[in-house]
């Protein structure tokens, strides 16, 4: 029962509907007032109804197959992108007593399965048989090969620290200290992670100025739906990981649960969509030459950190 709890409500299918209707809904009223939106402000209690709309107008558009395409290759995609989305939630604390699969190679796992998302992303825009879904697809790639090797280095950093991949362990273990220790590592998490989840400065793979949608252009209907779904939940993922890794899990200062978790969950998300608000988009020249002559000597010498830090300040800590 447990297990059919975890897999169906939390940290299942339905906590990740909730999380993707909320966080679009929180996406829309934080942007409209940035932007000075007139929908997600007046469209219901809170703009609540503008979020009904966008999802009921998803759900029954159409989904059209193109001509040319191999039917089983362009369905399945969507489909596939969502459930390896949600699966790095299995191995997340996500309270004291609650994790679907513990393992002693949490970190491992969550950063392998975070990094098979932006090619299952790819193989949507190579199976559109549309030459702005194949370069938004070929964008992808480019961009998470320069940006999960700071990825990985910034992920792999609490690791160094604690010495243990166990996720559970490495929450138990944060303290003040840990954290000021991994600023710098959290830092080049959170740009990577931008990349990663195609977002702005970095939101290269679906630029409409330039390639149309991206891998995106060819999909409508529930097959859009699920690569949006794939979308918000791998930001739940990321999120979770930086949560982990960096931020104490479910610690607060005064009461530990899964209210300081979602926090500080939250927290991350509005400092991405201020981003979001208030940056162009940059080339992709741009992005490449950032993450290979910046972030990762920067991600090397956070690793150097790191352990100066194990041995110095927090005095070799197993």
């Amino acid at each position: 029962m447990e297990l059919l709890f975890n897999i169906t409500i939390f940290p299942g299918m339905l906590y990740f509907l909730a999380w993707t209707v909320l966080l679009f809904w929180f996406f829309r009223k934080f942007m409209a007032a940035l932007h000075k939106r007139v929908g997600p402000h007046f469209n219901g209690p809170a703009g609540s109804y503008q979020t009904l709309f966008d999802f009921t107008k998803l759900l029954t558009k159409e989904s059209v197959t193109p001509s040319g395409v191999n039917p089983y290759l362009f369905s399945l995609m969507p489909i596939l992108a969502a459930l390896i989305a949600m699966l790095p939630s299995a191995f997340i604390p996500w309270t004291p007593s609650t994790t679907v699969v513990p393992t002693e190679y949490g970190v491992l796992a969550l950063v392998v399965l975070i990094g098979i998302e932006p090619f299952l992303l790819f193989l949507s825009g190579f199976g559109s048989d549309n030459k702005y879904s194949f370069l938004g697809g070929i964008r992808i790639l480019t961009q998470m090969i320069s940006s999960e090797t700071a990825f990985f280095l910034a992920a792999l950093s609490p690791a160094l620290l604690f010495g243990t991949l166990n996720l559970q362990t490495i929450t138990e273990s944060a303290s003040w200290l840990s954290f000021v220790v991994l600023i710098p590592a959290f830092v080049l998490y959170f740009i990577a992670l931008l990349a990663l989840l195609e977002q702005p400065p970095f939101n290269i793979p679906d630029a409409e100025q330039e390639i149309v949608y991206g891998f995106y252009t060819e999909y409508s209907g529930t097959n859009y739906f699920l690569l949006k779904f794939a979308e918000f939940a791998e930001f739940m993922a990321v999120y979770a990981g930086a949560t982990v890794l960096f931020l104490g899990g479910y610690k607060g200062l005064l009461v530990d649960g899964y209210l300081c978790f979602f926090l500080k969950m939250l927290l991350m998300a509005m400092v991405m969509m201020a981003i979001r608000a208030a940056t162009p988009r940059v080339t992709m020249k741009q992005m490449i030459r950032l993450f290979w002559q910046y972030l990762v000597p920067l991600s090397l010498l956070n690793i150097a950190w790191i352990m100066l830090a194990k041995i110095y300040l927090l005095g070799g800590m197993a």
